[in-house]
């Protein structure tokens, strides 16, 4: 069963669904599926090191990859734990019983409290959900990665 767009779409146009602190991710299921995977490879790693010297860092890698697969305690903004604390999207369009940011009068404001990057990212996701719609706009990030690799690199 699809969920609503709306339960996929926070209110300012990220897809919690790949957060990597959803526990339902691409990501955390991955993560769980590369540790299966790898097993009891801990034990390896030190004779691997011999070798190459970068299996020494598996211990951190590890504990890592167990925080990716294990991690994740955040469903959604939606369900009132966004992991940015500091964030006042959900919270506002909560108190003005809207879905997305766009349906406000407000919008844009100030009282996102976003750091640059990300009130940059919020206003021009909004304003796609505005012109396309929700639906329309999901269907041209879906297929993205979450996380997608700086310009510079």
């Amino acid at each position: 069963m699809t969920k609503p767009i709306r339960e996929i779409l926070s209110p300012c146009g990220l897809d919690c669904g790949k957060c990597l602190a959803n526990p339902d991710s691409p990501i955390a299921a991955r993560a769980r599926e590369l540790r299966e995977e790898l097993g009891g490879f801990a034990g390896y790693a030190e004779r691997f090191a011999a070798m190459n010297p970068v299996f020494a860092n598996y211990p951190g890698f590890a504990a890592l990859l167990d925080h990716l697969a294990d991690g994740g305690t955040c469903p959604s903004c939606r369900s009132g734990k966004c992991l940015y604390s500091w964030c006042e999207v959900s919270r506002c369009t909560r108190e003005r019983g809207v879905d997305y940011c766009c349906e406000c009068a407000e919008f844009p404001c100030a009282k996102a409290n976003l750091p640059a990057h990300l009130d940059a990212l919020w206003k021009k996701s909004t304003e796609a959900i505005r012109e396309m719609g929700p639906e329309a706009f999901y269907a041209t990030i879906k297929d993205r990665p979450r996380y997608p690799r700086p310009k510079n690199d």
